[in-house]
């Protein structure tokens, strides 16, 4: 399953910089990878790919005190959208 989140973002780099620390612990939570993209347009806007087992392990991972507290750090401006999709073409 792949989670995209777009979203708009104060910095990039803070984003960047906290989102790579929980690494490990999305990791523990059946997270495959992440990969980011930038709007070229808009640098702010950034486009966000989550690999996941399913849907669940992704939620328990955004509702941990420890997640929420990095997300408030990371100067995030809104989530425009989510969408939880899968793989269908190689």
């Amino acid at each position: 399953m792949y989670i995209i989140i777009k979203r708009r973002l104060n910095d990039y780099n803070r984003w960047k910089e906290i989102v790579t620390e929980k690494d490990g612990l999305r990791a523990k939570y059946g997270s495959k990878g992440m990969t980011s993209y930038r709007n070229a347009a808009d640098p702010d806007e950034v486009y966000l790919i989550f690999e996941w087992e399913d849907g669940k392990p992704y939620t328990d991972y955004l509702n941990l005190p420890e997640v929420r507290e990095a997300l408030g750090k990371t100067g995030t401006f809104e989530i425009i959208e989510i969408s939880e999709t899968f793989h269908v073409t190689e």
